[in-house]
């Protein structure tokens, strides 16, 4: 009889852990992939050299988004997935995007890793405020990046500017979230290329001006 309640108390035990067959979730990976369409067509053209190079600090991010794992919101209320992963965290992803919309750029030579010592005309920095799956009033994927705009030697501010897009999701599936994130990725590099090249008027126009006296 002891025997019986000792192997019965033991298998509670471990149906409790699970660890009679209970599969650990299982795990995806998504990616995004943002698309500049057209490239530099269509931009307003500016009156710089082509060869003005443009220093790209690494986005930062918010406390809460500085991780892989996909977050999900009800209303206010975020939690990260135990299923779903980023590729990589989110201010990589968005910076990505922006850096491959900022080559497109007419004028824009490259776009370099920020190092003081090493030739460019301007400075790019900027932090990922939004970067999430909501729930509430409508399945969608919300991203958002705060971009600011700095001369050569990083000390002025030139120009900043927020961006927020909202994407909707056709289906709350590992393919779904990537296809709504890679598009409002897409939009927000779009978005932030058409500023830093608004004519004679833009910052980064500014900044390479600035750096030819």
């Amino acid at each position: 009889m002891k025997m019986l309640i000792q192997a019965a108390v033991l298998a509670g035990l471990l149906l409790m852990t699970g660890c009679l067959g209970s599969a650990p979730p299982v795990e995806h990976y998504l990616r995004v992939e943002a698309v500049t369409a057209g490239c530099d067509k269509g931009l307003p053209q500016m009156n710089v050299s082509p060869s003005a190079v443009v220093a790209f600090m690494e986005l930062t991010a918010l406390d809460n988004l500085d991780r892989p794992a996909v977050l999900v919101a009800n209303g206010s209320v975020l939690a990260p997935s135990t299923r779903w992963y980023w590729e990589g965290a989110p201010q990589d992803v968005v910076g990505a995007g922006i850096i491959r919309a900022v080559n497109c750029l007419p004028g824009v030579a490259g776009v370099l890793k920020y190092r003081p010592r090493v030739e460019h005309q301007a400075v790019l920095s900027g932090n990922v405020t939004a970067f999430n799956v909501q729930r509430k009033n409508g399945l969608r994927f919300v991203a958002g990046v705060r971009l600011d705009v700095w001369t050569k030697d990083a000390r002025r501010l030139v120009g900043s500017r927020a961006f927020e897009v909202e994407t909707p999701i056709a289906a709350e599936t590992p393919e779904g979230i990537a296809d709504a994130a890679s598009q409002a990725v897409s939009r927000i590099a779009a978005e932030a290329a058409a500023w830093l090249s608004a004519g004679m008027g833009g910052p980064l126009a500014e900044c390479f001006a600035e750096s030819a006296k």
